[in-house]
């Protein structure tokens, strides 16, 4: 029985998971066709000196 459970529950994190990244494709295309502005974003990165031991 608990087994059944875990599977059960497993299933449904997975269809929510694929839900809500269908949701949020909608919800970024929504933004890009109203704005219809560039943006740049410039990332830092996580570089630097590595320490060498």
């Amino acid at each position: 029985m608990k087994k059944r459970i875990e599977i059960i529950m497993a299933v449904l994190l997975l269809l929510g998971a694929c839900f809500f990244a269908r949701e949020s494709v909608h919800m970024v295309d929504n933004l890009k066709a109203q704005t219809g502005e560039v943006c740049i974003v410039i990332d830092a990165g996580h570089g630097g000196r590595q320490l060498r031991r």
